[in-house]
């Protein structure tokens, strides 16, 4: 048997040795026939791989311009990997300087001679793991607008916030508070009259931990929220301080919502406990 066809077979699909040798003897050396073979055999036992719902996030930018993703595996040890954090940077650099908006069209990038998708499946064969990227975000802010961001644990969060103006003295403050408040809205004026009723839900579901709904919503709320470095404000007094406002804030969450089967709105889950993107208003 050929070992430049194995060894190239191996670089081509990321499967072990064994399995491409086989591959090779079951079609013969044929090199497309083995590569055929080896697609539908790992298709065949991705079946019974378990849950990507760990991995990554992150937040890339560039100019005007930034970009959060996700990439699952199907372990915590993926995260450490050293070819799964170098597919994250080559990633960045994709996605940022292209125009994809969503998961769909960033799987089609190209990256050397594969798309993404193929190329996320390459380290998956490398690594022995489960792998998918699962959401894809772009957002455009304005030549006078900026841009403050956050990760927590080398991505296991990843959060981004639009202002108004440039504020780099408290930029990352606020992405720290929505890191770890995670709220929901920004503020009370904010919130449409749909969003207010889909609210008045969830606190029937959980009335018995709040006194009123007013109490539940405000619990809600960026700007009722703490400064970490002066107790004495709150997100909106902070921001009032220095002149400048939230246009708006996303956060991803590792793992947010594959727990859950039926969104209600968005990606957020029925029982309101998390958030993925907060609405433009």
């Amino acid at each position: 048997m050929d070992m430049k066809l194995i060894k190239k077979l191996r670089e081509e699909t990321g499967a072990g040795m064994l399995e491409c040798k086989k591959a090779l003897e079951e079609s013969n050396d044929n090199y497309e026939a083995a590569i055929n073979y080896l697609k539908e055999h790992m298709t065949h036992q991705s079946q019974n791989q378990r849950v990507a719902s760990k991995g990554l996030t992150k937040v890339v930018i560039k100019d005007d311009d930034a970009i959060l993703f996700e990439v699952n595996a199907e372990t915590d040890f993926a995260a450490k990997n050293p070819h799964f954090i170098e597919m994250l940077d080559r990633l960045s650099q994709i996605f940022i300087l292209s125009s994809a908006k969503n998961v769909k069209e960033a799987a089609l990038l190209q990256i050397d001679d594969k798309n993404v998708n193929e190329y996320i499946q390459y380290v998956s064969g490398l690594m022995k793991e489960n792998l998918e990227l699962r959401r894809f975000h772009r957002i455009k802010k304005q030549k006078t607008q900026s841009f403050g961001h956050y990760m927590h644990g080398q991505g296991k969060l990843s959060v981004l916030v639009i202002f108004d103006q440039e504020c780099q003295a408290i930029a990352k403050e606020i992405a720290m508070i929505i890191s770890s408040h995670q709220p929901s809205y920004i503020s009370i004026e904010r919130l449409d009259s749909d969003t207010l009723n889909y609210e008045k839900f969830l606190y029937e579901k959980n009335s018995d931990e709040f006194k009123s709904f007013d109490e539940f919503i405000n619990s809600k709320l960026l700007f009722n929220l703490p400064s970490i470095y002066d107790g004495n404000l709150n997100v909106k007094e902070l921001l009032e301080k220095h002149h400048t406002n939230i246009i708006d804030f996303y956060r991803f969450e590792l793992g947010q919502g594959i727990e859950d089967k039926l969104n209600c709105r968005l990606d957020i889950p029925c029982d309101g406990s998390k958030i993925t993107v907060t609405p433009i208003y």
